[in-house]
């Protein structure tokens, strides 16, 4: 058995090193398919397609995107074959819980059906907006960078997702005119959801907090 080289001093020095771990790079694999998901408050925002135009239409199509996912959840967990396709496939991405439960893409397509269901389509696409980048690059931030925790999370993690929500927060109110009041209340509010202990899906969590914290200040 080969015995592992010593640490290299000099990683200590180096900002990216962090990003080289394989935990980080499963971590960031998982997360490029969280991202993806950006096209739901795009397509929200934009109606770039034919077809979904309107909240009814949005509607319909996240009933179907989520009736689906449930079900092939539900075959992933209760058919051998099936859980060990997704083994096989995505390895490592699935975290522990998933695997007696529903994918975090599950819980982000019923947080998408659910918004556009209690929130105006705006509101709703700028929660889903906090949630897929504020999730996404929060948990980055997190594992590479996290020293100080807080919650089980870390205190850069936090920050990490802030950034990019009022980031996300600046595009909503320079090309969509969205009141800046707004947006900043919902930054923040994700911000506070993603790091607290909250026993929910962050998916779930951050989209609904933040789309009904936007609402009432809209009242």
């Amino acid at each position: 058995m080969s015995t592992p080289a010593p640490n290299n001093p000099n990683d200590r020095n180096d900002p990216l090193e962090p990003l080289r771990r394989p935990q980080w790079q499963t971590e960031f694999r998982r997360k490029l398919v969280h991202l993806g998901f950006i096209v739901l408050p795009l397509g929200l925002l934009w109606e770039f397609l034919p077809w979904p135009r309107g909240r009814s239409e949005f509607r319909q199509l996240f009933i179907l995107l989520t009736v689906g996912a449930i079900a092939v959840d539900l075959f992933r967990l209760h058919d051998d074959r099936v859980k060990k396709f997704f083994k096989s496939f995505f390895g490592e991405m699935i975290r522990e819980h998933e695997e007696f439960s529903l994918l975090g893409s599950t819980y982000l397509l019923l947080a998408a059906l659910l918004a556009i269901e209690i929130l105006p389509q705006p509101v709703a696409a700028a929660a889903l907006g906090f949630t897929v980048l504020g999730d996404a690059f929060g948990a980055l931030v997190g594992r590479a960078y996290g020293r100080h925790k807080f919650f089980r999370k870390s205190l850069e993690g936090a920050l990490g997702c802030l950034v990019v929500c009022l980031l996300w927060g600046v595009y909503l109110v320079t090309v969509h005119h969205m009141p800046w009041q707004v947006v900043l209340v919902g930054a923040l509010t994700a911000t506070i959801v993603e790091m607290l202990p909250i026993p929910l899906d962050d998916n779930l969590g951050i989209t609904l907090a933040a789309g009904y914290a936007m609402k009432l200040m809209l009242l």
